[in-house]
């Protein structure tokens, strides 16, 4: 009896890792180009689309992108229809600023919007999805945006940053934050440091250090736990969109319970 239960519990387990591996994306993408008054509006559209996997997760990763581009999931059916229908509503939301922000007298070369939605990171337990784009507006320059999410496989739950870190956490790791702004902007000394930075609740010197925690969600990639600022939020547009990358193994101790458990 006690070797049909251990292969019971055998197999169960089996099932539980393959269904935790079974979760698949597929790449989408459409375009939609339009004139306003002889200006070309566009916008491209990338996606790595859920297409198959554990129920609770696809939906869940459907019902992100729902709230995320504001399209109803029950038209999110695959992954070429909600291409094409965040194609549509980006045209659709230029087509309103350029009517609402523009005269007729204003030289604008085009305007654009491109999104690229792609799985970035995977294990056995979390799943990260990279959400990433341009816009051209008609001014100077492009703006950028980006972030990610990491979910739970088992049970499709998104890791907002306190799911993720300890109280205090952000505080007790200011030196890795330091650490990791220095490699970034390629730097020896936070002397250095402090002539790349701007912004309000900054300070940075060769004793003291501090930077607000990113707007943006934390996410995992790669065994690290990145937290991403978006343009101008901690320096100027030249700066990109400034990472900070800090191995998982460095930051156990900080990590929320469940989340650790996902990834240690």
């Amino acid at each position: 009896m006690k070797r049909v239960l251990m292969t019971i519990l055998a197999a169960v387990l089996l099932v539980s890792v393959s269904t935790a591996q079974s979760l698949k994306f597929q790449s989408f993408a459409d375009s939609v180009k339009v004139k306003q008054k002889e200006v070309p509006i566009s916008s491209v559209v990338t996606v790595d689309f859920p297409v198959s996997g554990p129920a609770t997760v696809v939906n869940a990763l459907k019902a992100a992108l729902s709230e995320r581009f504001k399209i109803p999931v029950a038209q999110i059916t695959d992954g070429k229809t909600f291409a094409n229908k965040l194609a549509n509503k980006n045209v659709a939301d230029l087509k309103k600023k350029f009517v609402e922000d523009f005269d007729e007298d204003d030289m604008i070369p085009e305007l654009y919007h491109h999104n690229t939605i792609e799985k970035l990171y995977e294990t056995d337990k979390i799943v990260t999805i990279a959400y990433g784009g341009n816009i051209f507006y008609g001014g100077a320059h492009d703006d950028y945006y980006g972030s990610g999410i990491t979910y739970n496989k088992s049970t499709g739950k998104a890791f907002d940053t306190y799911d993720i870190l300890n109280e205090d956490a952000w505080e007790q790791i200011q030196d890795k934050v330091a650490a990791g702004l220095r490699k970034y902007f390629d730097v020896e000394s936070n002397k250095e440091l402090a002539d790349e930075l701007s912004g309000e609740g900054i300070i940075c010197t060769n004793t003291d250090f501090y930077i607000p925690m990113p707007e943006a969600i934390p996410f995992v990639n790669n065994g690290e736990l990145i937290f991403a600022y978006g343009t101008y939020e901690i320096a100027p547009f030249a700066a990109g969109m400034p990472e900070v990358r800090i191995p998982l193994k460095d930051i156990m101790q900080h990590l929320k319970a469940e989340f650790k458990e996902l990834v240690k």
